[in-house]
């Protein structure tokens, strides 16, 4: 079986898994979650932050990043250029957001921001840095465009693979993953 099968095979599976873990996902679950993202950023000095804004059955990223918004941190959240790379636009809650790539909205305004930190979503990760995302390769594409910023995915703790993902040489790996029960520092 060839390398994007195997993905396909996994991204199923696992997607059918978090749409189960984001039901079953409590308030308590939610605070542990945030409480463990807090834990690991006060190891880094940071002072702007890109997330992404959340489809389908992914953690909400927009509340996490009004948190920081209300902290003073400078928050944006990913724009799809035509090249199919992201660059961050500057995002605060009030900000007109326009139907972007693939449907997802993104910031009108065209602030950039290189940002300290980046929250990305993924279908599934494991315990050597590797995340599988939707297969369009727009992360793995564009994070080598920001070398000094700390990748990290955000996640639902069922959605770590116990076995090693298949990866090519394209897939950029993660600096960490944070879930509700664990974080993980690759």
């Amino acid at each position: 079986m060839d390398l994007a099968d195997q993905k396909k095979i996994i991204r199923e599976e696992f997607l059918l898994k978090r749409e189960k873990l984001k039901e079953e996902f409590t308030n308590e679950n939610r605070n542990n979650l945030i409480s463990n993202l807090n834990k690991f950023l006060n190891t880094t000095n940071y002072l702007s932050i890109a997330g992404y804004y959340p489809i389908g059955s992914e953690i909400d990223c927009l509340e996490i990043l009004e948190i920081f918004q209300n902290k003073g941190i400078h928050t944006a959240l990913p724009f799809i250029k035509d090249d199919k790379c992201i660059e961050f636009r500057e995002w605060r809650k009030q900000d007109t957001l326009i139907e972007g790539v693939f449907n997802i909205p993104s910031p009108k305004e065209r602030s950039i921001v290189i940002p300290d930190l980046i929250i990305i979503p993924l279908i599934s990760f494991d315990k050597i840095g590797s995340r599988l995302g939707f297969g369009s390769g727009i992360y793995d594409r564009s994070l080598p465009n920001f070398p000094e910023s700390k990748k990290i995915g955000l996640a639902f703790s069922g959605q770590l693979n116990k076995r090693e993902l298949p990866v090519s040489e394209l897939d950029y790996k993660l600096d960490a993953v944070v879930t509700e029960k664990d974080i993980f520092v690759f």
